[in-house]
């Protein structure tokens, strides 16, 4: 494995031909034959191209998940001969890791050290954790009393088929994750990635399709969400969807999943607020307070992008907290050499759209600290990057306060009392993830309780536990729940063990 200051070029592991679809342990092109074209974010070249699936491929490839969770040998196996095959999983991962992050890099413009070290491990782990919960699928016994001698028990069962609809952010930590607990729990798998990043899933393909996974478990199509996405979702032989991605696309597939009263779980977006109070360590709340926002560009769901702010430390802090974030170096995210540690966005349209943000923040008058204008290197000006961005003095009317951006944008309001930071903390329809900022334990505890999201941080930001305690997103940031249970559904049963049945009245 690379040092964190050594580079690679990932050119040597792209192919020349496109990547081919897998459906039902075969790796295919699509019966259309049209292929997407991947852009490198960091100069928006194109570097390879992948079949683009549609109707089809998903109606063949719902039929290979079903038979092999309703008729073939996937469903006759153990808990223990999963684990086995998620362990083989793991094995052939940590054997091609650099290859997979340096594509996961290429593909999405992120930083490559990042993703070797953090995405790429957590997927490594994701697929050893979920082949241990494999062998410890437990149930329980409830005591009854129903007029006699009766044993209550109740136990988890696989979904079926589930569909695994992944975003473009951090598709190889998510997509193997979540995929390893839906094995694990005993479904088959229909995984469409996003048409911008889908590189990585289908070399993980390779990997699921070695370490000898049956036909028709793991299914991975690329393709547009309006044509794949919608097929999965509207299909009856689909039994649960779960979605990483935007609060619209969630509502979307709510709405396309009614008429089969399909059960989904939904991974959406976020306007996380980030409370800091004047009794603080100072110079970790300011790296944390700019790690919050720009860590990946601010494209990260729970990204920190609300500073709620103490009034007696306002000025400062702000003054602090510019400084550090005019340190950050854009660039290609394989110079870790040169100190590069501020990648692009993933694509022209987002950066224009973020853009837009920035352009209506300013008309709505918060006050620019950092940032606000394009790059002028004419190298940068290929790509779609977009320099950390604090406004200051932000109300509660402002867009910039209410709307998800998804960029490197920090919306920053201040505060005079606990109750206020609460108040603003929690003036949002989304609900996330919040962090809270204090030497003072009794008032973190207090303020992380009050936060209306899922996940919070206290002097910290960032998930310690993605695999282990995966985040819950309240209101409109999602529904369902989280790790492998979300992958399974509860069955009751109940046995006369009478020495004669009673019988009913």
């Amino acid at each position: 494995m690379l040092e964190r200051d050594e580079t690679v070029n990932p050119y040597k592991y792209v192919k020349d031909t496109p990547y081919r679809l897998y459906i039902n342990g075969e790796f295919v092109p699509s019966q259309s034959g049209e292929t997407i074209e991947l852009i490198n974010p960091v100069n928006n070249e194109k570097f390879a191209t992948v079949y683009k699936g549609g109707k089809a491929e998903v109606e063949k490839a719902i039929v290979a998940a079903r038979d092999a969770f309703d008729r073939g040998p996937w469903g006759r196996m153990t808990n223990y001969q999963r684990s086995k095959l998620l362990l083989k999983a793991h094995e052939l991962m940590a054997e091609r890791l650099e290859e997979l992050a340096a594509l996961e890099a290429l593909n999405g413009g992120k930083i490559y050290s990042g993703c070797l070290h953090y995405d790429a491990v957590k997927g490594l782990d994701g697929l050893q954790y979920s082949a241990g919960q494999a062998r410890c699928l437990e149930g329980k016994v409830i005591p009854v009393d129903g007029g006699g001698r009766f044993l209550n028990y109740v136990i988890w069962q696989p979904r079926g088929v589930v569909a695994e609809i992944l975003p473009w952010n951090c598709p190889l930590m998510m997509g193997t994750i979540n995929a390893a607990a839906a094995l694990a729990a005993g479904n088959t798998v229909i995984i469409k990635p996003s048409s911008w990043t889908p590189l990585s899933m289908l070399v993980m393909a390779e990997i699921f399709h070695e370490a000898g996974f049956p036909p028709g478990v793991v299914n991975i199509i690329t393709g547009s969400g309006a044509h794949v996405g919608s097929a999965l979702v509207e299909s009856p032989r689909v039994d649960f969807i779960s979605l990483t991605g935007g609060t619209e696309t969630g509502r979307e597939i709510i709405a396309q999943s009614s008429a089969t009263i399909k059960d989904i779980a939904l991974e959406l977006g976020g306007k996380s607020p980030n409370i800091i109070f004047p009794d603080i360590q100072w110079e970790a709340a300011v790296k944390w307070a700019r790690s919050a926002f720009t860590m990946s560009s601010g494209q990260i769901c729970v990204a920190g992008t609300r500073l709620i702010l103490h009034r007696s430390i306002y000025d400062e802090f702000l003054e602090n907290l510019k400084a550090e974030c005019e340190k950050l170096v854009p660039g290609d995210g394989f110079h870790g050499d040169k100190g590069v540690n501020l990648p692009p966005l993933i694509h022209k349209d987002h950066a224009a759209r973020v853009w837009g943000y920035i352009e209506k923040a300013k008309a709505e008058g918060a006050r620019l600290i950092t940032g606000g204008v394009p790059y002028s290197d004419p190298v940068l000006a290929k790509g779609n990057f977009v320099p950390p961005t604090i406004f200051a003095d932000v109300t509660p009317e402002m867009t910039v306060f209410r709307e998800e951006i998804f960029g490197p944008v920090l919306a920053v309001t201040p505060f005079d009392t606990e109750r206020e930071a609460i108040d603003l903390a929690n003036n949002t329809p989304f609900g996330l993830a919040g962090a809270v900022f204090t030497n003072d334990g009794r008032r973190a505890l207090r303020v992380a309780e009050a936060i209306h999201a899922g996940q919070i941080y206290v002097n910290t930001y960032f998930s310690k536990g993605i695999v282990e305690s995966p985040g819950i997103g309240w209101k409109d940031s999602g529904l369902g729940a989280g790790g492998i249970q979300r992958y399974m559904r509860q069955k009751t049963i109940f046995v006369d063990i009478n020495e004669e049945i009673i019988t009913p009245p």
